[in-house]
């Protein structure tokens, strides 16, 4: 019992310092060696865990699947309001990202790796996609301006919290970068002051 909890606080920690390497240096230029010298292990011992920078880069894109896709099918099938499952699918994409370091490694792997096939990360189309049924569905009950184009909007939508994660990652500890729930407060603000304009 004692060994299998200290297996997974190393699995967890394992996970963790992939997580830095890969945000901060994409999946190309992270190495197995800085990851177990990062926590203390033999790269033997990190072996142990996972036997290859593909299972542990898998293991973080799986959990952010995991995160979205509750995220996405909440906003798809929650019985609140469009603008209501619209937020909440935002804020809880900000929260997601500003908050879980695994996640945001795991964004970048995804998006270098949809970039290297010459296509969009799979996981930013699902969020697309459901950020349009979902503007759509708000400009149509009059709750937004509907001048402007839906897709534009849910393009806004997801650059919304791109941005803030890749500013914040830039801007460093001491200078937080700005927070997704700011960024909606704004956009909001300006659709619904056009709206009832």
């Amino acid at each position: 019992m004692v060994k299998q909890a200290r297996a997974l606080r190393t699995y967890d920690r394992v996970l963790d310092a992939a997580a830095y390497e890969f945000a901060r240096y994409g999946y190309v230029n992270t190495n197995l060696q800085r990851i177990a010298d990062r926590i203390g292990l033999t790269k033997g011992a990190l072996y142990g865990h996972f036997s290859s920078k593909e299972k542990l880069a898998a293991a973080l894109t799986e959990h952010l699947s995991q995160s979205m896709r509750t995220l996405l099918d909440d906003a798809r099938t929650a019985p609140e309001s469009a603008p209501s499952r619209l937020e909440a699918l935002v804020l809880g994409l900000g929260k997601l990202f500003e908050t879980d370091h695994r996640a945001q490694a795991a964004l970048r792997l995804e998006v270098e790796a949809a970039r290297a096939a010459g296509t969009v990360a799979p996981l930013l189309s699902d969020t697309h996609g459901i950020a349009l049924e979902l503007v759509s569905e708000v400009q149509r009950g009059r709750h937004w301006d509907a001048a402007p184009p839906a897709d534009v909007l849910a393009d806004l939508i997801v650059a919304v919290f791109c941005t803030a994660l890749w500013t914040g990652a830039c801007a460093g500890p001491d200078r937080p970068g700005p927070s997704v729930a700011a960024m909606w407060g704004v956009l909001t603000r300006a659709t619904e002051a056009r709206a009832s304009a």
